[in-house]
């Protein structure tokens, strides 16, 4: 194979990896939402870690992502009508591992006022690996945007560390 085939075929992996990793993370609110616990918690490998409220400890591995989507909680939310959406994630891939950050919001109804609102906003840093070839969740952390700072210090730490810049051009900080 040529170089310039060479750099084509590891330009399409790129975007390949970017478009899997976008699809993951857009399949776990819908999968929640439908109560579909099992293929929601399927998302994360093994050892991933669901780090979702500071206060409390991180859920590990897939069998505990779908205890806490069965659980009385979150079953009375989906029975109220409610919607986990991610805004369009920045994916940086590097080989079998990748990072993501977006933004995460959850929409209630509200029958009785005949409207729809945000309830939670968030922040959350998803870090991915490789898995007998299909990408799986890590580590998602998630904070919410609100007067604590959390989430916007997550944002913050993240892009400090150096993630994000190819989307910021050549001479960001």
């Amino acid at each position: 194979m040529t170089v310039e085939l060479e750099e084509l075929a590891a330009r399409l992996q790129r975007v390949e990896d970017d478009l899997a990793i976008r699809n993951v993370i857009l399949s776990y609110g819908p999968a929640a939402d439908a109560g579909e616990t099992e293929l929601a918690g399927a998302l994360w490998a093994d050892d991933g870690l669901y780090d979702w409220e500071a206060a409390k400890p991180a859920l590990q591995g897939p069998d505990a992502v779908a205890a806490m989507l069965s659980g009385t909680g979150h079953q009375s939310l989906i029975h109220e009508g409610v919607a986990h959406f991610a805004g369009p994630p920045l994916v940086e891939v590097d080989g079998d591992h990748a990072t993501a950050l977006s933004y995460s919001f959850v929409l209630r109804r509200d029958a009785e006022e005949q409207r729809i609102y945000v309830w939670r906003l968030g922040a959350a840093h998803w870090e991915f690996a490789r898995v007998d070839g299909k990408w799986r969740i890590h580590r998602r952390t998630h904070r919410q945007l609100d007067e604590t700072g959390a989430g916007r210090e997550l944002f913050g730490d993240t892009l400090r560390g150096g993630f994000g810049r190819a989307g910021f051009g050549e001479d960001a900080r």
